[in-house]
């Protein structure tokens, strides 16, 4: 199979290992001081790298975590390798705005092919940057992770993320929302999220993003108390669809419309239609969503190897 990815050492792109969270989020704090988003257009940024196979011993920590799950390496899984390579591209010196509090405002993944439990990985990423990045208040870079394994495209991670976090109203500019329609959705859990539920998330994921952890760290960043990880609602989401209709989900196209501040209730919904369908992440009175998107299941599943 003859892709893009294979010609990349033949065009000079070099393939690094790719670095573990602890050290790369600490490089992350200066650019909170050094970088003030950039002066002229931002050109897009690709890179290429290379990762060991999925630790068995941390993907049964992630299973534990998330009951249901019926696939052996989840999609959302996949999200937690994505994320670092997310990092370690924008500590690039060619990526111009600081990296903690960017917030994450849509995610889509599409799994390809079976992953291979034993194999690595070779990575391709793309950061694309918005037209006019340089003079709109909100910015949303878009980031596109593709996961090779012996030179077959298996899965692909678009993330969408906001430069900024969390910034209040306008005087005067709030809108009336109306409740979401959940007309033919199944109601089928209600979620109790406690306040430690973003520090127990983060030690798991290794993404400790500020406005995660602590009151104090997420008033920096215009949140009065932390937020929930955005992904760990969409791998709780799976977790449950997986649960209910003994399927493996392939797509996840996912955008979150509000904050889910800590400690809260939530209440998941779907409906499915054949292999696709919607959710729903809502407050407990269904009066406002929290996330909302589309997947897609297989049923015939194969074991991997």
């Amino acid at each position: 199979m003859s892709t893009s990815h294979e010609s990349a050492t033949a065009r000079g792109e070099a393939r690094h290992a790719l670095p573990g969270l602890p050290m790369m989020l600490l490089k992350a704090v200066p650019t909170m001081i050094r970088r003030k988003g950039p002066e002229s257009e931002p050109e897009d940024i690709t890179f290429h790298f290379s990762v060991d196979p999925i630790e068995q011993a941390h993907l049964l920590r992630y299973h534990n975590a998330f009951q249901g799950f019926s696939s052996d390496i989840p999609l959302t899984y996949l999200y937690l390798i994505a994320q670092r390579a997310h990092l370690a591209a924008m500590l690039d010196e060619r990526f111009p705005w600081p990296i903690l509090g960017m917030v994450h405002v849509a995610n889509k993944m599409v799994l390809s092919a079976p992953i291979l439990k034993k194999t690595p990985f070779q990575l391709k990423v793309h950061i694309r940057m918005p037209e006019r990045a340089a003079t709109r208040k909100r910015v949303r870079p878009i980031y596109e992770v593709l996961f090779y394994q012996e030179g077959t495209l298996r899965a692909q991670c678009i993330s969408t993320y906001q430069v900024g976090a969390g910034e209040p109203p306008l005087k005067g500019r709030k809108r009336s929302i109306p409740a979401p329609d959940l007309t033919d959705y199944e109601h089928t859990a209600l979620w109790q999220m406690s306040s430690e539920l973003g520090r127990s998330y983060a030690n798991l994921s290794g993404d400790y993003n500020p406005i995660h952890l602590h009151p104090w760290l997420s008033r920096w960043f215009g949140f009065e108390r932390p937020i929930i990880h955005g992904m760990y609602s969409v791998a709780y989401a799976q977790a449950e669809l997986e649960r209910h209709l003994n399927a493996d989900v392939t797509t996840m196209d996912i955008s979150f419309r509000r904050p889910l501040i800590l400690p809260a209730e939530a209440a998941f919904h779907y409906r499915c239609n054949n292999d696709h369908g919607e959710l729903m992440v809502t407050d407990a009175k269904a009066q406002r969503a929290y996330l909302d998107g589309t997947f897609v299941i297989k049923n015939n599943k194969k074991d991997n190897s």
